[in-house]
């Protein structure tokens, strides 16, 4: 039973992948994996509010996609695809040993999260998808900007984002939101760069695409919340997979991974708890 700090592992020639492992589960039980994966601009300490809960039931893995801090930057000139980084994770869990886990991704972790679930949904046992915009982002308004230089031109220094991320936390939250802001302006450039590169050039036809991914799922989101995705839009996303459920947070307007963690986490616990006990019935 402990709390690890980071660790590495030799993926393949060219990454060596930094990630944490969380497992505060009874020491004589053998606990499944949960993989925690961050989206785009996200803080080192993306998910430190689930782990209290999570990490109580599971193992917790949180890696940080190649590029990104404790990860080895990409060589140069590396072609980022989202095909690619999902091959990363995928060789990820080689290198440890894992045979199948509960994937949770968040933001455009979650647009990697549908693909990896497309394409290895052998390695998964669930798959929890949180304010994802789905597995296409060519057509999101972000996506059409084509990359974070045009969306922030001066590297970290962006009033008006900040401006909209503390009103979209919503009061009480401020300090939150700030934290965040400045948290996910020191991810490294060249990754960050790559990785919205990545997602905004990976275009796919749901209508064809989601109906294949038959991996118990769940989407989570705030209700009110517009930015990355609508309700209607998500329920769509879920409508067309043959076992997913949407679950929505009422009131929320932010992100759900950062206001509300601790219930996000109990949801994924729920989650998973209820799909073992109907594998097994």
């Amino acid at each position: 039973m402990a709390i690890e700090l980071v660790r590495k592992v030799r993926v393949d020639e060219t990454l060596e992948a930094g990630y944490y492992v969380d497992d505060c589960t009874d020491p004589w039980k053998e606990p499944e994996t949960v993989i925690l994966l961050h989206g785009c601009l996200k803080p080192r300490q993306m998910f430190y509010a689930w782990i209290p809960t999570l990490a109580r039931e599971f193992r917790v893995i949180r890696p940080h996609v190649r590029g990104h801090w404790d990860s080895t930057p990409a060589p140069q000139a590396y072609e980022w695809t989202v095909e690619g980084l999902v091959r990363d994770l995928k060789h990820f869990l080689d290198a440890l040993g894992l045979d199948k886990v509960h994937l949770v991704g968040e933001s455009l972790g979650g647009l990697l999260s549908f693909h990896f679930a497309y394409r290895y949904p052998e390695r998964l046992k669930t798959l929890t998808l949180v304010t994802s915009p789905g597995p296409s982002f060519t057509q999101h308004s972000l996506g059409k900007m084509g990359s974070h230089e045009v969306y922030h031109p001066v590297w970290g220094v962006d009033d008006k984002q900040k401006a909209r991320v503390i009103a979209e936390f919503g009061p009480g939250n401020e300090a939150l939101a700030l934290w965040r802001h400045e948290e996910g302006w020191k991810c490294p450039m060249e990754g960050t760069r790559g990785y919205f590169r990545a997602a905004a050039t990976c275009e796919v036809n749901v209508e064809e695409f989601l109906p294949k991914i038959d991996v118990p799922t769940l989407y989570m989101m705030g209700a009110e919340h517009k930015r990355i995705i609508s309700v209607p839009d998500a329920q769509r996303l879920c409508d067309l997979m043959p076992r997913a459920r949407l679950v929505t947070f009422p009131g929320v307007t932010a992100q759900c991974q950062f206001v509300i963690p601790e219930k996000c986490a109990a949801e994924v616990v729920r989650f998973i708890k209820e799909h073992a006990a109907a594998a097994r019935s």
